[in-house]
C-alpha cells in the first residue's frame, strides 16, 4: 500500500530540493553523529568547518569551550542578539561563519532534529521537520504541512507561539535560531485577508510573542526557471527516504515524483528564501534589533530584501541613484535602515568611506525617523539648521559611532534652511561617498525650487536615493525625471494581500446629516459650505463637532473598542483651533491639537506631546489637525479620519493613509480596513490619481515585460463592500440553501469537516458585510440580510463542527466546552439524523434524552475534574467516547437508552481514574505534579514497578513537601533541583533498596518532576 502522508508529500519532497540546492544530508542515525546536548550543534560538522575558516587545527578542548561559550551567551535574555553578533561580527571571538565566501562554509539539512531540554530522553522537545545547519549550527528551520491541513497555515503559526516560544526553556534555542520558516505546499490564496490565510510559505526570525510571519514572493520572474540545480541520483533520493523510516519503493510512486518537482510551492520558497547565498545575506543584513519598551528582532521584509540588492545592482551598472516606490506603510524608514550596513559595506571593499544623510522637510518627521533610526541600533546626528548641516556635510569620517551601533546616520530638517545650500568640501582628499535618503521625494522638491537644485548640488557626486509610496507625475514636476528612473517597486495590492497595509473604507457624509448641518446653520440648500466665512463660523463648528462626537462614539461602540483612535483634517489652522475648542468645551471625547504655529512655542510643545501620547497612550481620543501628521505619522490605533478638505494627487493618498496600518486591538479584535468620512467628495480626485498612477506602470513595465503590481482597490466604499456580500451570497449558494434553517441543518449532516468551515467562513463574512454597511450608515444595504437569521445559521454550522470534534476529539472538547453546549451540540446532531419518529415527542425533557443528556453532563464534569489528559487511562476513555459518539445512530427514542447505558459505563471509568487519581494526590500531600510524573512515568518505564515507582516519589515528596508551597524549587532551578534532591533522597533510596531500580532513570524522573511542579504550581 503506498505511503501518502506529510512526509512523503512535502517534508521529504523539501529535503530534496535542499540538496538540490548543493546542502548536504545529515542523518541523525550514522556513526560519526556527534550532537552537543545543550547547543544542538553538530560537532562532527562545526569542528572541521571552524577549522576550514580560521585556518588553523582545533583541539576537542578548545571545541568544548567555544561551545559552552556558545551556550552561555545564548543564555542570555536578549532575543538573540549577542550571539547574532558573535555570528556576523566576531570581533576578537572565534569566527563562526564566513559571510563573504559561501563555498567556505559547511551547509546541511536534518530532518526532525529533538530540541530537547532533559538529556536523554525527547521529553518536552519540540522537533522541527527540516533543520538547517550552516557549519553544524542550527540556524534555520522549515516546518511542512501537507496541502488543506486543517486550521491551515495559522495552525502552524499559533503552536509556533503558544507551544514553543512561551516555553522558558526553549528561549536559548530561539536565541541561536535566526530563520523560522513554514509551508503547506500551497499557492497563496488571492485574497486581501492575511489575517485569516490559510495556504503558503511564510518565514520570520523568533522574535518572542511579537513574532509576525511574512509572506516571501519571489521578484524575479525566472528565478526558478534559469535556477542551476544539482542533479539528485535516485540512490540518494531512496537513501534519504529509507533513513525517514518509510521503504525504498515509496521513493518510486507516481504522487512522490509528483511531489518532486522543482515547481511545487514548497519547493520553490526553499529555493527562494534558502539559496546559498540569499541565506547568508539575509544573515548578514536582514535581521536587526529594536530597542524599544519591549526589545523586539526583526528580519527584512521581502521587498526590502529585494530593494536593497536593487541598490547594489544599480551602484554595479554605474547608477548613481533613483527611486523607491514602496507605497505607505510598507516600512521605508526601516529599508533606509536596512540598507546603511549593506551600502556601506558594498563601498567599504573599494576603500570607500560613506556618510549617511536621511532627509526630511519638517521637524515632526525629523523626530519620527530619529526615534526609529536610534531604536534600530544606529547613531543619529539630528541636523536641523544649515550650520549643523554644514558641520557634518563637510566630515569624511563618521565621529559618532559607538561600540553598540550598527551604524551612523545625519537626519537632516532642511524645512527653515533658506538661501543657499552648503556645498561638501574635501580638505584632505578623502575617498568619500555620501548617500542621501530623500524621504517622501513627493514633497518640497520642485524642480524649480531652491530646495532640489541646491540638495542636488551639494555634493555632485553623491547618491540620492528617494523614497515615496506617492511619486510626483505632473508633467512638470515627475518624480522619476528629478531622482533617476525606480529602483524597484512595491504596490499596494501586494502591501495589503501580505497583511503590511489594509484597504481604506470611504464614508461619504449621509445626505440627512449634511442637510442637518445646512439647517442648523440656516443655511439656503444651495448655500456653499466651501466658503471659509461659513466652515470657520461657530454654528459650522458646532454642528461638525456634534456629527463627529455622535459619529466616533458609535464607531467605537460598534467594535466595542474604546482604544480606537481618530483624526480630523481641517481645512485651516482657525477652523482647527475651534473645532479643538469646541471639544474641550461639549464633549467627553478627548482631542489633542497639532498645527503649525511658528511663533507659539507653547503650542510647538503641545504639537510634540499630542503626538506622543497619542501614539504611545490611548489619549487623546481623536487628533485635529490641518497639514501636521497628514503624512509620515504612522499609528496603528488610528482607524478612523473625518476629511474636511479635499488634499491634491500624491497628498490625498498620503493624507488617507494614515489609517491603513493593521491594528488587533487588546480584545483580540483585528481590524480588516481603515475608516475615512469624506466631507469633500474626493472620489473624483482619487480616481485621478490612482489612474495617472497605473499610467505610470503601465509606461515602466519590467524588463520581462511583466505587470510589476496594482494601484487598484486602495478605497472603498459601500458599493464595493455590497459587491463583497454579494460574491459571498453567490459562494454560498453553490454549497448549500440557506433560506430554511431546518433543511439548512440536514444538509450539514453530509458536508465534511472543511466544507463546514468554508461555509462558516462565508456566513462570518455576511455578517462583517452587515457590520460595514451599518458602519457606514449604508442602511438600504444592510436591510440586505438578515442578521438574526445569519447568527442562527452560524450557530448551526458551529454545532455541527463542534459535534465532529466531539466524535473525533472527545475528551478535549468536552473539556473546553460547557454543559449547557454540550447538551445543545447533541440536542440538534439527534434532531436532524432521525426521520423515522415523530419530531414532536423530541425536547430537552423527553425522558429517553434527559437521561441521556444528564448522563454526558456527568461524564463532562468528571473530565474537567481530570488534570491529566496525557494519562493512557484518559487516552483510551478518549478511544471509547469516540465510538459512542460516532455510533449515534437514532431510528427511535428507545435507541437512545443502549447509547445511554454505553455512556454510563463511560462514566464509571471516568470516576475510576479520577478517584485513583484522588488517591494518589492524598499520598502526595494533594500536589499532582508527582500523580502526573507517576503516571507518566509507569507508562514509560518498565524498570520500576507501580509500587516501587509510588515509594520512590512518596520518599521524594517527604523531603521537599516543607517548601513546596514557596517557589524555592522553582528559584533554584532544573539542575539544582535535581542536585538538591539527590543529595537528599539517594541514602534513603539506598536504605530502601529502591535505588537500582531508578537508577538509570533517576535524572530523568527528577527533570520531569520539576516540569510537573511548574505546570501545578
Amino acid at each position: 500500500m503506498k505511503v501518502f502522508n506529510e512526509d512523503t508529500r512535502v517534508k521529504i519532497p523539501a529535503t530534496i530540493q535542499f540538496l538540490r540546492l548543493g546542502y548536504d544530508y545529515q542523518s541523525l542515525k550514522t556513526d560519526d553523529v556527534d550532537i552537543d546536548f545543550n547547543t544542538k550543534i553538530f560537532v562532527n560538522r562545526f569542528k572541521p568547518a571552524l577549522e576550514k575558516i580560521n585556518g588553523r587545527a582545533l583541539s576537542y578542548d578548545e571545541i568544548k569551550v567555544i561551545l559552552s561559550d556558545i551556550n552561555t551567551t545564548i543564555k542570555s535574555n536578549d532575543l538573540g542578539k549577542s550571539f547574532y553578533n558573535w555570528l556576523i561580527n566576531p570581533l576578537d571571538k572565534i569566527k563562526l561563519i564566513d559571510l563573504e565566501n559561501i563555498d567556505n562554509n559547511d551547509f546541511a539539512i536534518v530532518d526532525e532534529l529533538p530540541f530537547n531540554i532533559i538529556e536523554g530522553t525527547e521529553e518536552g522537545s519540540f522537533r522541527p521537520d527540516i533543520n538547517i545547519l550552516i557549519n553544524g549550527m542550527p540556524l534555520a528551520f522549515l516546518e511542512v504541512k501537507k496541502p488543506n491541513n486543517e486550521g491551515g497555515i495559522q495552525k502552524e503559526f499559533e503552536r509556533m507561539i503558544n507551544k514553543r516560544l512561551k516555553v522558558k526553556e526553549y528561549k536559548k534555542f530561539f536565541n541561536l535560531i535566526q530563520i523560522v520558516s513554514f509551508s503547506n505546499n500551497m499557492e497563496y490564496e488571492e485574497s486581501d485577508d492575511a489575517e485569516d490565510v490559510k495556504a503558503g510559505s511564510f518565514y520570520t526570525t523568533p522574535n518572542g510573542m511579537n513574532t509576525n510571519f511574512s509572506f516571501f514572493r519571489e521578484d524575479d520572474y525566472s528565478y526558478h526557471e534559469k535556477y542551476n540545480y544539482k542533479e539528485i541520483s535516485q540512490n540518494k533520493i531512496e537513501y534519504v527516504m529509507t533513513d525517514c523510516g518509510y521503504k525504498k519503493k515509496e521513493a518510486s510512486t507516481d504522487e512522490f515524483k509528483e511531489n518532486l518537482s522543482i515547481y511545487s510551492p514548497c519547493n520553490k520558497f526553499v529555493t527562494s528564501l534558502f539559496d546559498k547565498s540569499r541565506l547568508l545575506y539575509l544573515l548578514k543584513y536582514g535581521v536587526m534589533f529594536i530597542n524599544g519598551k519591549i526589545p523586539q528582532r526583526h528580519i527584512m521584509r521581502y521587498p526590502q530584501f529585494f530593494a536593497t540588492q536593487k541598490i547594489i545592482e544599480r551602484f554595479a551598472n554605474g547608477g548613481k541613484g533613483g527611486i523607491i516606490w514602496h507605497t505607505q506603510g510598507s516600512g521605508k524608514t526601516a529599508l533606509a535602515a536596512f540598507s546603511n550596513k549593506v551600502i556601506r559595506e558594498y563601498f567599504s571593499k573599494q576603500n570607500i568611506t560613506t556618510r549617511f544623510f536621511f532627509v526630511v522637510d519638517r521637524l515632526d518627521l525629523l523626530m519620527q525617523a530619529s526615534s526609529e533610526f536610534n531604536n534600530r541600533g544606529l547613531s543619529v546626528i539630528n541636523c536641523n539648521s544649515k550650520a549643523e548641516f554644514t558641520k557634518e556635510l563637510n566630515k569624511s569620517l563618521s565621529s559618532n559611532i559607538s561600540s553598540k551601533s550598527i551604524g551612523e546616520i545625519c537626519v537632516v530638517n532642511i524645512q527653515k534652511f533658506e538661501g543657499n545650500m552648503p556645498e561638501a568640501k574635501n580638505d584632505y582628499n578623502a575617498n568619500v561617498q555620501r548617500i542621501f535618503f530623500i524621504d517622501e521625494a513627493h514633497r518640497s522638491y520642485k524642480s524649480t525650487g531652491e530646495f532640489f537644485k541646491n540638495l542636488m548640488t551639494c555634493d555632485r557626486d553623491a547618491i540620492y536615493i528617494a523614497l515615496t509610496g506617492t511619486p510626483l507625475l505632473s508633467k512638470k514636476e515627475r518624480s522619476n525625471l528629478k531622482f533617476g528612473d525606480y529602483i524597484h517597486k512595491y504596490f499596494y495590492d501586494k502591501s495589503i494581500a501580505d497583511g503590511y497595509t489594509l484597504r481604506i473604507k470611504k464614508e461619504n457624509i449621509d445626505t440627512v446629516a449634511r442637510a442637518e448641518i445646512k439647517r442648523n446653520l440656516e443655511l439656503e440648500d444651495d448655500a456653499d459650505i466651501n466658503d471659509k466665512a461659513v466652515f470657520e463660523s461657530d454654528p459650522y463648528i458646532q454642528a461638525l463637532g456634534k456629527y463627529i462626537e455622535n459619529d466616533f462614539i458609535n464607531f467605537r461602540l460598534q467594535n466595542s473598542d474604546n482604544t480606537i483612535g481618530g483624526m480630523i483634517v481641517c481645512r485651516t489652522n482657525p477652523q482647527a483651533t475651534k473645532i479643538h475648542q469646541w471639544f474641550e468645551e461639549n464633549s467627553k471625547l478627548n482631542t489633542g491639537l497639532v498645527i503649525t504655529e511658528k511663533d507659539d512655542p507653547k503650542q510647538r510643545e503641545m504639537n510634540k506631546n499630542n503626538q506622543l501620547n497619542f501614539r504611545d497612550t490611548n489619549k487623546p481620543d481623536l487628533l485635529v489637525v490641518n497639514l501636521m501628521l497628514t503624512t509620515g505619522y504612522d499609528v496603528k490605533r488610528l482607524k478612523k479620519m473625518y476629511l474636511l478638505r479635499g488634499p491634491h494627487a500624491q497628498s490625498l493618498l498620503q493624507t488617507i493613509s494614515r489609517v491603513n496600518r493593521p491594528y488587533k486591538s487588546p480584545t483580540g479584535k483585528v481590524y480588516k480596513y481603515g475608516y475615512i468620512v469624506d466631507f469633500v467628495d474626493i472620489e473624483k480626485e482619487y480616481d485621478r490619481t490612482i489612474e495617472a498612477y497605473i499610467k505610470e506602470l503601465e509606461d515602466d513595465l519590467n524588463e520581462n515585460g511583466e505587470d510589476e503590481g496594482s494601484l487598484s482597490g486602495l478605497v472603498i466604499d459601500k458599493e464595493d463592500i455590497n459587491r463583497k456580500y454579494q460574491k459571498y451570497v453567490s459562494d454560498l449558494d453553490n454549497i448549500i440553501d440557506t433560506d430554511n434553517l431546518e433543511k439548512f441543518s440536514k444538509r450539514l449532516m453530509q458536508y465534511n469537516k472543511d466544507t463546514l468551515l468554508t461555509i462558516k467562513r462565508l456566513l462570518n463574512g455576511i455578517k462583517e458585510c452587515g457590520t460595514e454597511f451599518i458602519l457606514s450608515n449604508a442602511l438600504d444595504y444592510a436591510k440586505q440580510i438578515d442578521s438574526d437569521h445569519n447568527k442562527k445559521l452560524i450557530k448551526t454550522v458551529q454545532d455541527r463542527i463542534n459535534f465532529i470534534n466531539l466524535s473525533t476529539r472527545s475528551v478535549d472538547t468536552l473539556d473546553y466546552i460547557s454543559n449547557k453546549e454540550v447538551v445543545e451540540i447533541l440536542f440538534e446532531f439527534i434532531k436532524v439524523s432521525v426521520n423515522i419518529i415523530d419530531l414532536g415527542k423530541l425536547s430537552h425533557n423527553t425522558p429517553e434524552f434527559k437521561r441521556f443528556s444528564e448522563t454526558v453532563v456527568e461524564v463532562q464534569n468528571e473530565i474537567k475534574r481530570n488534570k491529566n489528559k496525557d494519562d493512557i487511562k484518559i487516552i483510551k476513555l478518549d478511544e471509547l467516547l469516540q465510538k459512542i459518539f460516532n455510533e449515534l445512530d437514532i431510528h427511535d427514542l428507545s435507541d437512545l437508552d443502549s447509547i445511554t447505558d454505553e455512556l454510563l459505563k463511560a462514566l464509571q471509568e471516568a470516576r475510576n481514574i479520577n478517584s485513583e487519581n484522588e488517591r494518589l494526590a492524598s499520598i502526595y500531600g494533594g500536589n499532582f505534579a508527582f500523580v502526573k510524573t507517576y503516571q507518566d512515568s509507569i507508562e514509560k518505564y518498565d524498570q520500576v514497578t507501580k509500587e516501587e515507582l509510588e515509594q520512590v516519589l512518596v520518599l521524594i515528596y517527604n523531603n521537599l513537601k516543607d517548601v513546596l508551597a514557596r517557589d524555592i524549587v522553582l528559584v533554584q532551578g532544573r539542575k539544582n533541583f535535581i542536585d538538591s534532591i539527590k543529595k537528599k533522597v539517594t541514602k534513603l533510596l539506598l536504605k530502601a533498596k529502591l535505588y537500582t531500580k531508578v537508577k538509570n532513570i533517576y535524572d530523568v524522573l527528577l527533570g520531569e518532576l520539576y516540569t510537573n511542579i511548574q505546570i501545578f504550581k
